[in-house]
């Protein structure tokens, strides 16, 4: 089956929500679609992708994405007609929901009425782009009848590339589409800003105020009417509409016949030459939940330090840097400050001083703009001067960049162009969307992120981290989240993110998940990164879980830690160079579901780890070293392979 990226792989289960897993292929004439849930993904005109996804979503005044509920689905003589509801908590939003494919058009409208008043950010349809049309000529229809012809941007786009559309217009390499919308203006925004794999066409303009009070009664309308031509349309007629529409389930998981034995995939694998880069320093945050480690759970030996974020004006901060200590044990701390003035920071970084804990770093973000101002910057930098004149500890290494998405580094670094030091920022690919299709597509997004990055860097170091799957704060909430108002040394309650929506997911505990693990570092151990960070230590978002044993991507995180600083190797799977440092010929995730890292170790011996992110278990037979190495993946499946004697070189 085909995913939204392009990939030929069914994705592991354990990564999948339910939606995914019952999917309903929707066919007619020349049209085809998966129905996800409410989601209209994959769709295709004559076998050739020309959408990622038509969406209806409704966001609420903090950009929380409320849960779209699907109550019934019917036929229609021409497509299909959806029923369902919005909210968290008791309906929102009544909607329905139409699907019309004709000969050449695919044309999906809904209406939306509000049940219960409250204030959105965003509420109607979205179209999501494949960002593999990067480059690609794009001609806007404007409100006003003019047009503008651009480029969709080949570098991730720090603002909307086309804002004020009625239509876009674009040619694929087989497919001309004109998409045109009604009922609200729209612009488009580069969601591979925050790794989503897409190009999203949305209402209602950012420049307009929000949030915005909807009351009850209250009605939103809206369609895309999508229209598709063959290039070589002169030489073929359009298949006819005569068949009616064809509905069936498409269980994602389902790839072997009950009772039999999976049969193995075959996939080719070859270790290459040494890579231009080494193994990221392997780091991981401190835990957030009542727990925090307090049953005993520890994290691997290898991983380097604990990430902590303190906010002064928080009343628990100490007791929060006192768990980070607890945790790291022999480990230094990596701390990130949450400030409104440089002078802030003092109270903290004199308790770890007067204590000799050991940190390798410290970072300062402005709490309203969660950037580093330089003259937070240059106050941070006095108040660590004086703190470590004399002592034999090390001075920790100041950091710049954003505690936030890549979004806001590619935004605002003219803002840090005097800032000569490391730059970090963060990724969290459940941003947007928590399907496990976005979490397995956003590793290629991941590489052309970091990519960027490092252009924006221009020779200062990255620490890129704390990767999480969920939002550990809400970066664009338009209401603060209170600091607390009691001190807790016990954090009973657990603190940060233990508290924010959607920053939990039951998948990090999956086996999968190790495997996702592997192909992000390799998309983000790239020349110019120093360290990465993922996760939390233990509970429910660490690589310790809750019941204290060591999840799959804690165990991978702890191989890879191994490795730190050590040459990566290129390693080919199935013809795909993974994680080769270039976005466009390095994807981290081979055709088969494979994704690999591979480095020297201290014994001149070549570690590869692997991971299996496809539903179907593989055979990769590795060669490139003295002998071939069979290795047998089951699905979602991750393993360390030591290979003696010397690589190819080619």
């Amino acid at each position: 089956m085909t995913s939204r990226s392009g990939t030929t792989f069914r994705v592991a289960s354990d990564l999948l929500l339910d939606r995914e897993r019952d999917a309903l292929a929707v066919g007619r004439g020349p049209w085809s679609a998966s129905l996800r849930g409410s989601e209209l993904d994959d769709i295709a005109f004559d076998g050739e992708l020309v959408l990622r996804s038509i969406r209806f979503v409704v966001r609420d005044q903090d950009w929380k994405t409320l849960p779209v509920i699907v109550d019934a689905v019917d036929h229609t003589t021409s497509g299909l007609h959806l029923r369902g509801r919005v909210g968290d908590d008791g309906e929102t939003v009544a909607w329905s929901l139409s699907v019309d494919l004709g000969a050449s058009t695919f044309r999906v409208a809904v209406r939306a009425e509000v049940t219960a008043a409250f204030r959105r950010a965003r509420i109607g349809l979205i179209v999501l782009q494949s960002p593999a049309l990067a480059g690609t000529e794009l001609v806007v229809g404007h409100p006003e009848g003019s047009t503008t012809t651009t480029l969709l941007p080949e570098h991730v786009a720090p603002h909307q590339p086309a804002i004020r559309i009625e239509s876009l217009a674009w040619t694929g390499d087989r497919i001309a589409t004109t998409a045109r919308f009604s009922g609200d203006v729209f612009e488009m925004e580069d969601q591979r800003n925050w790794t989503d794999a897409s190009f999203k066409t949305y209402s209602t303009p950012l420049s307009m105020p929000f949030p915005v009070a909807l009351a009850v009664g209250d009605v939103v309308e809206q369609s895309v009417e999508v229209s598709c031509a063959r290039v070589d349309a002169a030489e073929r007629a359009d298949a006819p509409l005569a068949t009616p529409l064809a509905v069936t389930v498409v269980p994602e998981t389902e790839v072997a016949v009950h009772g039999e034995d999976p049969v193995l995939e075959p996939v080719d694998g070859r270790i290459g030459a040494p890579l231009d880069s080494v193994v990221p320093t392997i780091s991981t945050s401190v835990s957030s939940d009542p727990d925090g480690g307090r049953a005993g759970a520890v994290v691997p030996d290898t991983i380097a330090g604990i990430l902590v974020e303190i906010d002064p004006t928080n009343p628990d901060w100490p007791a929060i840097l006192d768990r980070a200590v607890r945790q790291a044990g022999t480990r230094p701390l990596d701390l990130r400050l949450v400030l409104g003035t440089g002078e802030e920071a003092e109270p903290v970084l004199r308790r770890l001083r007067e204590a000799a804990v050991p940190v390798v770093r410290v970072g300062a973000f402005h709490r309203r703009t969660h950037l580093s101002e330089v003259t937070l910057l240059t106050a941070l930098g006095d108040v660590l001067r004086i703190l470590w004149a004399e002592g034999p500890t090390p001075h920790p290494e100041l950091v710049g960049g954003t505690r936030a998405h890549f979004t806001e580094l590619n935004r605002n670094h003219a803002r840090l162009e005097r800032w000569t030091g490391p730059v970090a920022f963060s990724i969290t690919p459940f941003m947007h969307d928590r399907g496990g299709h976005q979490l397995v597509e956003s590793l290629g997004m991941q590489a052309v992120v970091v990519a960027d990055a490092v252009r924006i860097a221009d020779g200062r170091p990255l620490h890129v981290g704390p990767v999480t799957l969920g939002a550990r704060y809400n970066a664009v909430a338009t209401t603060r989240a209170s600091a607390g108002d009691s001190r807790d040394p016990e954090l009973r309650a657990g603190f940060g993110a233990e508290h924010v929506p959607g920053a939990t997911d039951c998948r990090q505990s999956a086996e999968a998940l190790g495997a996702w693990v592997v192909g992000s570092v390799a998309a983000l151990a790239v020349s110019g990164v120093e360290s990465l960070s993922y996760f939390e230590a233990t509970g429910a978002r660490g690589l310790v879980a809750a019941d204290g044993t060591l999840t799959a991507a804690g165990r991978v995180l702890g191989w890879i830690a191994e490795l730190s600083g050590r040459q990566r190797v290129a390693v080919e799977i199935g013809g795909v160079s993974l994680g080769a440092g270039s976005p466009v010929s390095g994807s981290p995730v081979s055709s088969a579901g494979v994704t690999a890292i591979a480095a020297v170790d201290a014994a001149g011996e070549t570690v590869v780890i692997l991971g299996n992110l496809g539903e179907t278990p593989v055979r990769v037979v590795l060669t490139g070293a003295s002998e071939p190495r069979a290795v047998e993946l089951a699905a979602g499946a991750v393993a360390r392979v030591v290979v003696s004697g010397p690589v190819s070189g080619s």
